[in-house]
C-alpha cells in the first residue's frame, strides 16, 4: 500500500462570455377583484413587440369578451385536469412564431386556480388515505366537513407539479404573463402569531414571486404597483414599491429592455434534473453497504483483540483516501473502527515514510490533507468529532505508548494476539458508520459473545447513562419530526439508514446531525399547520440534543399517534 495525497489535475472548465442579452420576462400580474388584470393582458396582444399572444384560461369563462379590444388566440383543448393543463402549456411553448422576428407571448390565467387545483388534489388524496386507514381499523371515516391533515409528502407532490409548469414556461422563447388573485391578509410574527399589520399577498404557490422577473399588483382599478423587479435596466430597491397609473404591459416590456432581444440569440434554460440524483443516491447506497461491511470487519478485530493483516489495513486506508466526499472523515472512520491500539501494532509500507505503524500513517495523511486544503484556499473537508487530539494543534496524533515503534508485520492472513489485550470492548465512536456486526463463515464466535456478556455485567458509568439519555431524546425528536411531516420513521431516516436497516445501528452523532438538519423543514410544516405554540417552543431548543423534547410537542395538534 502506497498512500498519497497528491490531488489529481482537474479537467478544464467549459465557459462562455455573457452576451448581454436580457432574459425573456416572466411577469406576475396580481390583482384584487375587478381591478383590470385580464384587461391589461388582453391589451398586450396589440403590442408590436410580439407576433402572437396565446391565452391559456384556467377556470376563467369571460376571456372571449376581450376579443373586442385585441386579437389573440385562446387555447381550446383542456379537460380540467392537471395533466391536460401541463400538456397544453408544453404545446404552447413549442408553438412556432407567427413572425420570425417577433416572439409569441403566453398568458396563463390564472395561477391562483392552478395552485387551488393542486391543493384540492392533495386534499382528496389525504381524505382517501384517511378513509382507508379508518376502514382498516373499523372506524368511521372523515366526513366532508371534517378537517384532514395534508401531510408534508403531499405538499411536496403539489409543489413539484407546480414547479413542472413553471419550468416549462421558463423554457418559452418569449415573454410569459401569469395572472393571479391578490388578497389583503394579516401579517404573522416569527412564532406564527397574528399581528395588527395587514399586507398584500399573491394567491399562488409562495415561491412564484421569487421566480418572476416583475411582480405587478393591481390593488385598485387600473392603478398598477411595481413591488418586485429583477432587472439591471429597470431598478427597484428590495423594499420599494412604485405605483404607475396607466402603465401597460407594452410599456413595461420596453422598460425591461425587451426590444434588445431580437438580434441576440437566447441562452438555453437548463432545468434541474432530480432523476440524476436518484441514480447517484443508489450508487452511494451501494458504496455505503460496502463501507459498512468493511467497518464491521474492522470492529470485529477491535472487539476480539485480533490483529488484521497489513494488506487489509492498507486497503482500507487507500479506499478512505479515494473517498469522493470527505477523505478526512473516511480516514478517521478507519482509525475509530480498528481502534488506535490495534493500528499501533500493524506496520504497513508507505512511499513517503517507509515502514511505519498504521496509526502514525493515518495521522500523517490527515496532516497532509489539512495542508492540501489550506493550499487550495479552503478548510479541511469535514470535521467530525476526532477520537484523539493534541494539546494545541487539533491534528489527530497517535498515543505515546509505542505509537511510533516499527513492528514486524504478520505474513499472509496470519493474525496474532496483542501482548496486552484490551480489558474492555472499545465502544463504537459516534462518527463511525454503525452496522450490524457479522462474522465470516467457518470462524469461531467465542470472543465477541464473551466480551458482550462481560460488558453487560459491568455497572454503567455516569457517562454511559448520560449517553443513553441523549440517545433516547434524539430518537424521540426524530419520531416527532416524522409524525409532523406525515412520513414513517424509517422513511424519514432513509438517508442515514445503515445496511442492516435497524435504527438502533445509526450512530448517535449521525442521528443528532440529521435531526438538526431536519428542524427547518419541521418548523415549516408547523407554520403551515398553524401550530403557533409548538413553533414557539421548538424555536427555543438548543443546537444539539433537546432533553425536553416531549414538552416541546406536548400541545401539537397535528401529531399522529404511530400506527
Amino acid at each position: 500500500m502506497a498512500p498519497t495525497t497528491a490531488p489529481a489535475s482537474p479537467t478544464r472548465l467549459k465557459t462562455r462570455k455573457p452576451n448581454g442579452r436580457i432574459g425573456w420576462p416572466l411577469v406576475v400580474v396580481a390583482g384584487a377583484e375587478k381591478t383590470g388584470k385580464s384587461h391589461m393582458c388582453a391589451e398586450f396582444a396589440n403590442s408590436d413587440l410580439i407576433g402572437r399572444l396565446i391565452w391559456i384560461p384556467i377556470g376563467e369563462s369571460d376571456v372571449d369578451s376581450f376579443g373586442q379590444i385585441a386579437d389573440f388566440d385562446i387555447e381550446d383543448e383542456q379537460d380540467g385536469t392537471y395533466r391536460g393543463l401541463l400538456n397544453t402549456v408544453r404545446k404552447a411553448v413549442a408553438e412556432p412564431r407567427a413572425d420570425p422576428n417577433k416572439p409569441n407571448a403566453i398568458v396563463l390565467d390564472s395561477g391562483t386556480i392552478l395552485w387551488e387545483l393542486l391543493q384540492d388534489e392533495a386534499d382528496l388524496i389525504a381524505r382517501s388515505r384517511a378513509a382507508e386507514k379508518a376502514a382498516k381499523y373499523n372506524r368511521p371515516g372523515p366526513s366532508a366537513d371534517d378537517d384532514v391533515v395534508i401531510g408534508h409528502s403531499l405538499w411536496n407532490r403539489a409543489k413539484d407539479r407546480w414547479r413542472l409548469v413553471i419550468n416549462t414556461l421558463r423554457r418559452h422563447d418569449g415573454p410569459v404573463i401569469i395572472c393571479c388573485r391578490l388578497d389583503e391578509v394579516t401579517e404573522f410574527d416569527a412564532q406564527g402569531n397574528p399581528t395588527r399589520n395587514r399586507t398584500w399577498k399573491v394567491k399562488a404557490e409562495r415561491n412564484l414571486p421569487y421566480d418572476a422577473t416583475v411582480v405587478l399588483q393591481l390593488r385598485s382599478y387600473r392603478r398598477p404597483t411595481l413591488t418586485a423587479v429583477r432587472s439591471l435596466v429597470m431598478q427597484l430597491a428590495p423594499d420599494e414599491e412604485r405605483t404607475r397609473p396607466g402603465l401597460t404591459l407594452d410599456a413595461l416590456m420596453r422598460d425591461l429592455g425587451m426590444e434588445r432581444n431580437i438580434s441576440v440569440p437566447p441562452a438555453p434554460f437548463i432545468e434541474p434534473q432530480p432523476e440524476a440524483g436518484l441514480h447517484e443516491f443508489e450508487r452511494e447506497a451501494e458504496q455505503r453497504v460496502a463501507a459498512n461491511a468493511a467497518a464491521a470487519e474492522m470492529r470485529r478485530h477491535a472487539s476480539e483483540g485480533t490483529m488484521p493483516t497489513p494488506q487489509d489495513v492498507g486497503r482500507h486506508i487507500a479506499q478512505a483516501l479515494r473517498d469522493d466526499l470527505d477523505p478526512r472523515r473516511a480516514l478517521l472512520m478507519v482509525r475509530t473502527a480498528y481502534t488506535a491500539a490495534i493500528l499501533q501494532r500493524v506496520t504497513i509500507p508507505t512511499k513517503l515514510w517507509g515502514h511505519i505503524d498504521a496509526n502514525t500513517a493515518i495521522t500523517n495523511l490527515l496532516a497532509d490533507l489539512d495542508r492540501t486544503a489550506s493550499a487550495n484556499g479552503g478548510d479541511a473537508p469535514g470535521r467530525p468529532p476526532q477520537p484523539e487530539r493534541s494539546g494545541t494543534g487539533g491534528t489527530p496524533t497517535p498515543p505515546t505508548d509505542g505509537g511510533g515503534a516499527e513492528t514486524t508485520p504478520p505474513t499472509g492472513d496470519e493474525r496474532t494476539e496483542p501482548t496486552e489485550p484490551p480489558t474492555s470492548t472499545p465502544p463504537a465512536p459516534r462518527s463511525a458508520p454503525a452496522v450490524k456486526q457479522t462474522t465470516p463463515k467457518n470462524e469461531p464466535r467465542t470472543a465477541e459473545p464473551a466480551a458482550k456478556k462481560a460488558a453487560a455485567a459491568r455497572p454503567k458509568t455516569r457517562q454511559q447513562q448520560q449517553a443513553e439519555r441523549v440517545r433516547e431524546a434524539v430518537e424521540k425528536e426524530a419520531d416527532y419530526q416524522a409524525r409532523v411531516l406525515d412520513v414513517g420513521l424509517h422513511e424519514h431516516l432513509a438517508d442515514i439508514m445503515p445496511a442492516s436497516g435497524r435504527i438502533e445501528d445509526i450512530t448517535t452523532y449521525d442521528l443528532t446531525e440529521f435531526v438538526k438538519a431536519a428542524r427547518p423543514a419541521v418548523k415549516e410544516a408547523l407554520v403551515e399547520a398553524g401550530e403557533a405554540a409548538t413553533i414557539s417552543a421548538y424555536a427555543m431548543v438548543p443546537d444539539g440534543p433537546c432533553m425536553t423534547i416531549d414538552d416541546v410537542f406536548a400541545n401539537c395538534q397535528i401529531i399522529k399517534a404511530p400506527s
